[in-house]
């Protein structure tokens, strides 16, 4: 069943978050109306960044993937955004998801963080907090694909505390995390 936004009580998942550098920044379930800005954190991901989270070369965010993380449930599937005001405009920095997929009947979990907003902190604490609402929702084993030399989120996973797994899979590592 979908459900949209209206039909819950998405506040609880509202929070400030105060970085290693600092400074503070608003997080929130993601929106429909979120279209525009999810294209936007894109466009502002180097290639290298979009490689990282895709695992191929994208010059463009395809609305398959668009519509993939807006039109979620809240539930089997969810996504926090990391909001930027800046000059009365919102600005999406980063995002943590987690989502069920049918194919292969598993809960995918994903972060990705603007480039200029690496390396504060930011992309651990949006895992951590995206894994914890998973874990209330009463999901604790995740799967994923990764490239093997991205370091810092095996970095990252071993940081947070998970049990993890990796297995080679067409040049990729398919990681297998339980929390």
């Amino acid at each position: 069943m979908q459900l949209n936004s209206s039909n819950l009580n998405l506040k609880q998942y509202e929070s400030m978050l105060k970085l290693k550098n600092g400074q503070e920044i608003f997080l929130r379930p993601i929106m429909e109306l979120d279209r525009h800005l999810l294209v936007d954190l894109f466009n502002r991901m180097s290639p290298q960044s979009v490689y990282l989270r895709f695992l191929r070369h994208l010059n463009s965010l395809p609305e398959s993937i668009i519509n993939r993380l807006i039109n979620i449930d809240y539930h089997s599937n969810f996504a926090l955004v990391a909001v930027l005001k800046k000059n009365k405009k919102d600005a999406i920095v980063s995002i943590g998801r987690y989502g069920y997929d049918p194919d292969e009947d598993g809960t995918e979990l994903a972060v990705a963080v603007r480039d200029d907003w690496q390396q504060v902190g930011l992309g651990k604490k949006m895992l951590s907090k995206v894994v914890s609402i998973a874990i209330d929702h009463g999901i604790t084993n995740f799967i994923g694909m990764m490239d093997p030399q991205n370091t810092a989120i095996q970095k990252l996973l071993v940081n947070l505390g998970y049990k993890v797994r990796y297995s080679m899979e067409s040049g990729f590592y398919r990681v297998e995390i339980t929390v």
